[in-house]
C-alpha cells in the first residue's frame, strides 16, 4: 500500500499537506512561477473575490500554474465549492489533470469530499478518469473512509473492480488496508470482488541487505494482518475465500499467526480457515519468539499484540481442528525491509524440535508426530547460509541444541552475545527433557544421517557431554560407525583440542562445549565399567 493521503481540516492543510503536495496531491507549492494576476493564482490564495474579477474580465480559466494545476484543482484542494461551481459556470474543464496525473476529481476524492465531488460530477468530470499510476476517484476515497464518497462515486458509475498499475490494488483493498468497514461494505455491495489478488512481484533477485514483498494479497490478509476481526467478518460475509495464499504461500491466517493475531486466527478456523493449510508450523514458530525478536531491518521490534491465547493454547486449537503435525513446511516470508526471515523447511514437529519445545513436542506426539522425519535440501536463499544447516538430520539430533529460541534477526542490535533467549512464553524448553520426551516417544537413539552421524557422533563431536550420558543411558550403541568408518570415540580422538572461548562478539559469553578429551575420557568410561553409573547419575565426567 502507498502512504494514505487523509482528509485534512482546511484549517490544517497549509502545515499538513502543502509539504508533500508535490509528490502526493500534485499541487504546486508556494514559491511555484505563477503570475499574479492569473485565474490559478488567485485560486491558490483562495480569494474569490480576485476570482471574480478575474472571470469578469475574460481571463482564461484553464490557464495553468507551472505544475499544469489549473485554478479548478486548487478550489478542489481547498474544498471550496462555492469556487468549484463559479469556475465551472466559467467554462473551467473539470478533466484537466497536472503534469502529475491529478485532476480536480481525483483531488476531492483524496479527501472524500462529498459537496465538492457532486459538483464536480454534474459539472462533467469523468469518472473514470485515473491518476498516472491508476488511482482511480474511488480507490483514493475509499482510502480516505467518506462511505458518503464512495456512494456517490459508484452511483455515478465507478468500477469497483479498477485497479491501479503499481500492484493491481483495488479500492476494496486499500479500505481495507485502512480499517474502514462502512466503505467495505459499500464497495461489496456494489459488487467488489473480495478474491481478487493484488500483483505478484516480478523481481527474483534478493540479497542479505535487499527485499520486497513477493504481493499477492487478498483484501481480507490485509484485514488478518492488521487484526481487524470486523472487516474480516464482513469480507468472509461476501465471499471472501479463506484459503487463497498469497505470493509466499501464506494464508490469511498464516499472515494472523505470523502478526501476533493469536485470538483471530483462532476464529479464522471458525470462519472457515483450513486448520491444515501450514499455519501450525508457524504458531509453533512464535512459540519460540523472544522479546528481542527483530523486524528483519533491525529497526523495531517484531509485532507483539495483547491476546488471550498465547502460542501453545492455538498449536492446541490447530491440532484439535485437523492440522498435520507431519506436513512439510517449505516456505520463506518477505517484506520491504533486510532480506529475509530463513527457508522455513522442516514439519511442525520437525520445528518444535528445534526449538526443544517440550510441551509443544508432547502436542503433536500425542496427534501421531514423526519421530524420524528429516528434511531434505532444499534452494537456499540469502540469509539462510547464517543457520545450521539440519538437513538429514532427525528430531532427537536437532533438539540437543534447542532452548536457544528465534534469532533476533537484522540490522543493528542483533546479537544477544550469550544471554540467555528472553522467550514471550515460559515454557520448557530444556534440550535434554525434550531428548527425553523423543526417546520415550519411540524415536531411534541409533538414528544416522544421510553421512552416516548418529546422535551420539553429533553429541560427542560437540563436547555435549550430558547429551552423551543421556543417550547412552537410553541405549546408544557405543561402537556405532559413521559414514568414515569411525566411532564416537575415535572421531573425538582425532579432533584438535577447541580454542579458549571468546570474549567478545555474538560468540561471547556462550556456553562451549567440553574438550575433547573429556568427551573420549566419558566414553572410554561409558564403554568400559569404571564409574560409568556414576557419572550418569551425577552428571560429571572425569
Amino acid at each position: 500500500m502507498r502512504e494514505q493521503v487523509t482528509l485534512v481540516p482546511k484549517s490544517r492543510y497549509l502545515v499538513t499537506v502543502i509539504l508533500s503536495c508535490v509528490a502526493a496531491l500534485g499541487v504546486a507549492p508556494a514559491g511555484a512561477a505563477v503570475t499574479a494576476t492569473s485565474v490559478a493564482a488567485a485560486a491558490r490564495s483562495n480569494d474569490i473575490a480576485q476570482l471574480r474579477q478575474l472571470i469578469k474580465s475574460g481571463a482564461d480559466v484553464n490557464a495553468a500554474a507551472a505544475d499544469g494545476s489549473t485554478a479548478l484543482l486548487y478550489a478542489a484542494f481547498d474544498s471550496n465549492v462555492e469556487m468549484i461551481k463559479m469556475l465551472l459556470a466559467a467554462g473551467a474543464d473539470p478533466n484537466v489533470a497536472n503534469h502529475f496525473g491529478v485532476t480536480p476529481l481525483l483531488q476531492a476524492s483524496r479527501y472524500g469530499d462529498e459537496a465538492s465531488l457532486e459538483a464536480l460530477l454534474k459539472g462533467g468530470a469523468d469518472i473514470g478518469k485515473a491518476q498516472r499510476e491508476g488511482e482511480t476517484p474511488l480507490m483514493a476515497a475509499a482510502r480516505a473512509g467518506s462511505v458518503p464518497a464512495v456512494k456517490l462515486l459508484l452511483k455515478h458509475g465507478a468500477d469497483p473492480n479498477a485497479s491501479e498499475s503499481l500492484w493491481d490494488e483495488t479500492a476494496l483493498m486499500w479500505a481495507t488496508a485502512e480499517g474502514h468497514l462502512d466503505v467495505v461494505d459499500a464497495l461489496l455491495a456494489a459488487g467488489a470482488d473480495p478474491n481478487r489478488k493484488a500483483r505478484a512481484s516480478e523481481l527474483t533477485k534478493r540479497s542479505t541487505r535487499t527485499d520486497f514483498p513477493s504481493g499477492g494479497f487478498t483484501a481480507v490478509m490485509w484485514a488478518a494482518r492488521n487484526g481487524d476481526e470486523a472487516v474480516v467478518r464482513r469480507l468472509v460475509q461476501g465471499g471472501a475465500d479463506l484459503k487463497l495464499t498469497n505470493a509466499d504461500g501464506a494464508t490469511a491466517m498464516t499472515l494472523a499467526i505470523i502478526n501476533d493475531r493469536f485470538d483471530l486466527a483462532a476464529k479464522l478456523i471458525d470462519l472457515g480457515a483450513d486448520a491444515n493449510d501450514g499455519s501450525l508450523y508457524q504458531a509453533v514458530e512464535m512459540h519460540d519468539a523472544t522479546t528481542d525478536w527483530r523486524a528483519k531491518d533491525g529497526s523495531r521490534l517484531r509485532a507483539e499484540h495483547p491476546n488471550k491465547l498465547n502460542a501453545l493454547d492455538l498449536i492446541k486449537v490447530l491440532l484439535d481442528h485437523g492440522a498435520d503435525p507431519n506436513k512439510p513446511y517449505q516456505a520463506q516470508m518477505h517484506s520491504a525491509s533486510m532480506c529475509c526471515d530463513t527457508h522455513a523447511n522442516g514439519t511442525p514437529f520437525y520445528r518444535a524440535a528445534i526449538a526443544a519445545d517440550v510441551e509443544a513436542l508432547k502436542l503433536m506426539i500425542a496427534k501421531g508426530a514423526d519421530l524420524e522425519w528429516a528434511p531434505k535440501a532444499v534452494e537456499k536463499g540469502p540469509r539462510d547460509g547464517f543457520g545450521p544447516n539440519n538437513t538429514g538430520k532427525t528430531p532427537l539430533m536437532v533438539a540437543m541444541d534447542g532452548g536457544k529460541g528465534v534469532g533476533m534477526a537484522g540490522g543493528p542490535g542483533d546479537i544477544r552475545e550469550g544471554a540467555e533467549a528472553p522467550f514471550r512464553e515460559i515454557s520448557n524448553r530444556n534440550p535434554l527433557d525434550a531428548m527425553q520426551v523423543l526417546i520415550d516417544a519411540g524415536a531411534n537413539v541409533n538414528a544416522k544421517t544421510p553421512a552416516g552421524d548418529s546422535a551420539l557422533h553429533i553429541a560427542a563431536f560437540a563436547g555435549k557431554l550430558d547429551v552423551v550420558r543421556l543417550l547412552a543411558k537410553n541405549g546408544a550403541d557405543l561402537n556405532l560407525k559413521d559414514g568414515a568408518g569411525l566411532t564416537a570415540l575415535q572421531v573425538v580422538e582425532k579432533q584438535p583440542p577447541r580454542p579458549p572461548p571468546p570474549t567478545s562478539g555474538a560468540l561471547a559469553g556462550e556456553k562451549q562445549g567440553a574438550q575433547p578429551t573429556e568427551v573420549a575420557a566419558l566414553l572410554r568410561d561409558l564403554m568400559h565399567g569404571g564409574n560409568a553409573q556414576a557419572n550418569l547419575a551425577e552428571g560429571r565426567s572425569k
